[in-house]
């Protein structure tokens, strides 16, 4: 069974883990957003946030989205 998180539930989550950079998947969740949005900001250079590109994909600054979402 898989339980989803609310956003603010799983911001909580990243916050308390200490975490500097999150997924697309994570972030998506946060700002309410689809996953693939965050994917087309990357490719593009484009949106409210800009990626920091790993060997692993794009990944969000916590603080950046903490930032956007007001808290």
């Amino acid at each position: 069974m898989n339980i989803e998180l609310k956003p603010e539930e799983r911001l909580t989550q990243l916050i308390a883990s200490g975490t500097s950079l999150v997924c697309t998947n994570d972030a998506a969740i946060i700002l309410g957003l689809k996953p693939n949005t965050l994917r087309v900001w990357a490719s593009r250079g484009k949106g409210d946030l800009k990626p920091v590109m790993t060997t692993k994909g794009a990944k969000w600054r916590l603080t950046d989205i903490r930032n956007l979402v007001g808290i």
